[in-house]
């Protein structure tokens, strides 16, 4: 993961004065917190299966992707502490409730209001000094779930502190919080990129290295929701080895976890489950198979960034070899694969850190450098038979894809653009049916986050802030 560098904040609209001390929390006020809804967007790649497919929102479509306009902006708390990283979005918009939930490269985690983007709740968890690596708040995405112990809505999000935080969606105070790993004072080792995922009253979270400078023991832990107790552990690398940061998130279908892992020590006689896509059960994080890629495949700093997803019996995900690779579950076997970026060589540039979007019929697949009809295209999207693999559609992209892309149940797709090439960087939108470029939302800045489509709108977010987009 040492691509990402740190992304440029232009205060192009007014934000939130900076405030406050460390976890201060503000009263809420706004819309009364209510359960999560069809319409909502409560966790990363839209739930545990990561299908990044909300079907129930329906207002945005091919027809009428033209008339989107910008209803809100927000950039967030400056900078007023030393060292504090500016207030850019890694992390997705999380939408449940009538609120956006967000956590901030500064170190702020907010609620705003889904209709203004007026500032509901906030609380500083804090930010990772530059040491070995730069500085960074939040880059992972936080869930909004049912708490199974009191019924009410409870924001989970992995801290870039090394804490695993339960907050009350209703205004964002603490029910609890448990320890992930917690990072040295003096190197960047651990950081939290992994997000959460919740299923069956359980949250699993991956553990892994800032930049790998220097490089930690990857692995997943498992929480009890209700009281954010450990039930069980994975590592995928034995005691007193490094390496396999799990950089992505758990994808789950109730009875298994699947894991995709980064890269081991360099030159190590073994990869163990580095490189990998590994099965776990759900109660215990017990391991049952794993997928790695052959000899011919695992390149240097080819890991696998993107998270797994869900589609029909398989499992998937693409791997910063270029190369996506379906699995049969529960066997891990490899189905097909298929390449979607150029191969980088020795390079370690990311090519494919996307995870997919599966629509029930068909699997859309984003990446980096890539080659269409004889011409190279700095990024790309295409829609894949999700059985064999085969090419429906390929469209090309001004710049390179490091955010998943997202559906609609209008047949919009959105996805951003990261800036490695010469174009100003957006979030597109595509026909579904056709890949045919209908819209280009200009934000003016990388776009590392996933966009999302929630209460008939959609939220984006990069380095310029928090948008909302509709008619």
């Amino acid at each position: 993961m040492r691509w990402l560098a740190r992304i440029p904040a232009r205060w192009a609209a007014a934000g939130v004065a900076a405030t406050g001390a460390a976890m201060l929390v503000l009263a809420g006020q706004g819309p009364a917190t209510g359960a999560v809804g069809p319409g909502d967007w409560s966790a990363f790649l839209g739930g545990p299966a990561h299908a990044s497919d909300n079907r129930a929102q329906v207002a945005i479509t091919p027809g009428s992707a033209g008339a989107l306009v910008r209803k809100w902006h927000f950039v967030g708390d400056l900078p007023n502490r030393p060292g504090q990283p500016d207030p850019a979005y890694n992390a997705s918009p999380t939408v449940a409730d009538g609120a956006v939930f967000i956590g901030s490269r500064s170190g702020w985690f907010y609620k705003l209001d889904e209709r203004t983007g007026k500032v509901l709740d906030k609380v500083f968890i804090g930010f990772q000094p530059t040491r070995t690596c730069t500085a960074g708040g939040f880059v992972a995405t936080a869930t909004v779930a049912r708490d199974p112990a009191d019924g009410q809505d409870t924001v989970y999000v992995g801290g870039p502190d090394g804490y695993l935080y339960a907050l009350r969606a209703s205004d964002l105070s603490r029910k609890w919080r448990s320890v992930i790993a917690i990072p040295s004072k003096t190197i960047s080792d651990y950081f939290q990129w992994s997000s959460p995922t919740v299923s069956g009253g359980r949250i699993y979270i991956g553990v892994s290295s800032h930049c790998d400078h220097p490089l930690i023991r990857g692995g997943v832990i498992g929480y009890l929701q209700a009281t954010g107790k450990i039930f069980a552990r994975y590592h995928d690398v034995p005691a007193g080895v490094i390496g396999g940061s799990v950089w992505s998130s758990v994808a789950a279908d109730g009875q298994h976890v699947y894991v995709s892992t980064g890269n081991g020590t360099p030159g190590a006689r073994l990869p163990y489950d580095t490189f990998s896509i590994v099965e776990l059960r759900a109660s215990t994080l017990g391991r049952v198979a794993a997928f790695l890629p052959p000899r011919s495949q695992r390149l240097p700093d080819a890991d696998f960034g993107a998270s797994p997803a869900l589609f029909g019996s398989l499992v998937g995900a693409c791997s910063k070899n270029g190369l996506f690779y379906a699995l049969h579950v529960p066997s891990m076997t490899l189905a097909w694969e298929r390449r979607v970026a150029k191969n980088p060589g020795g390079t370690g540039k990311a090519q494919c850190i996307a995870s997919s979007a599966y629509d029930g019929k068909h699997l859309y697949v984003a990446a980096g450098s890539t080659v269409i009809g004889g011409k190279t295209y700095p990024g790309s999207i295409r829609r894949l038979n999700p059985a064999t693999g085969a090419v429906l559609w390929q469209t090309g992209l001004p710049d390179a894809v490091l955010g998943t892309p997202t559906l609609d149940g209008g047949g919009v797709i959105a996805v951003g653009t990261f800036g490695v090439g010469t174009a100003p960087n957006a979030v597109y939108l595509l026909d579904a049916r056709t890949g045919h470029i209908l819209r280009a939302l200009p934000t003016g800045s990388s776009d590392f986050a996933q966009s999302v489509f929630a209460g008939g709108w959609l939220f984006t977010a990069n380095g310029n802030g928090v948008y909302a987009w509709g008619q």
